[in-house]
């Protein structure tokens, strides 16, 4: 039997490899929040899979690629998915981030299966395996970073005067950008929420809320009345300087207003906190509020 070269094993690894990731693509496709069954479904599948495409094509220690490809398969997804916005930015077609699954399988089991057929030459082999061992645990230890890199993108990407609360007064809890709302609400907005500090573990835990949106949207009396707040029975009354209040059924109250180029909510349990947080609001860098996550 002629011997199979290097590129032929590497090659039908590759096949391999993106049939599961193209199977795990579209399970991940149709998955809607975290659905059970579709978890379960991308944990068992590749190993069945694996071993029967393995089978099939008979690359050299054909069991070897069967029993490791899906392990390098879902730590190489992990580093990929590692490297990717965690919000889609609108020109980027939900298709995109299904590519990490075909291009994990690819090279995962091209790299395993290539490894598993060595016989004489295993310096190669165990370099090309270092090097993706560092990788991945590189990138999976600076994910963190990575992820505050993106979230620092679309919050500079936003346009906007960026204000927030004293770090000295009050702890920042999290902060998230928002894209393409339901209708009736902002299309792109930047939202934080804090809480002051001093009172964490007590009863009397008072969050405070701020969003930023473009001033290009429209107004402060427009970010007041919008349809997706107004729909709870709540209205809006002027304030002095261009601001408005809005005050729900449970008593929750908004002041909202407009500052250069952004329009600001403020969300607080009442009226005067409100309206003093308002005031509080400084410049801050995108860097620091990507770090408030």
């Amino acid at each position: 039997m002629r011997t199979m070269t290097s590129w032929a094993v590497a090659g039908r690894g590759a096949l391999i490899g993106t049939v599961v990731g193209a199977v795990e693509g579209v399970i991940w496709w149709h998955a809607e929040g975290i659905a059970i069954i579709h978890l379960f479904l991308m944990l068992l599948v590749p190993v069945p899979l694996s071993a029967m495409l393995a089978a099939g094509l008979r690359p050299p220690r054909w069991w070897a690629t069967a029993l490791a490809g899906p392990l390098v398969f879902a730590l190489l997804v992990q580093t990929l998915n590692a490297l990717l916005p965690s919000h889609s930015p609108p020109e980027l077609p939900k298709a995109f981030y299904a590519l990490p699954f075909v291009l994990a399988g690819t090279v995962g089991y091209a790299a395993v299966a290539w490894i598993a057929a060595g016989r004489r030459t295993w310096r190669p082999r165990i370099a090309v395996a270092a090097a993706l061992s560092v990788l991945v645990a590189v990138i999976l230890q600076g994910r963190a970073a990575i992820a505050d890199w993106h979230e620092e993108r679309a919050i500079a990407g936003l346009g906007l005067t960026l204000l927030g609360l004293d770090a000295h007064a009050y702890q920042a809890n999290w902060s998230a950008v928002w894209r393409d709302l339901d209708e009736g609400d902002v299309p792109d907005a930047l939202n934080m929420e804090y809480e002051p500090r001093g009172v964490a573990g007590t009863a009397d835990v008072r969050l405070v809320g701020v969003m930023l949106v473009p001033a290009s949207w429209g107004s402060a009396q427009d970010l007041c009345a919008r349809p997706s707040v107004t729909q709870s029975r709540q209205t809006c009354r002027p304030l002095p300087g261009n601001r408005w209040l809005r005050a729900d059924e449970h008593r929750q109250f908004s002041v909202t207003a407009q500052r250069e180029d952004t329009l600001i909510e403020v969300s607080a349990p009442s009226e005067a906190e409100a309206l003093t947080v308002l005031a509080d609001l400084r410049p801050v860098t995108a860097e620091t509020v990507a770090g408030y996550r």
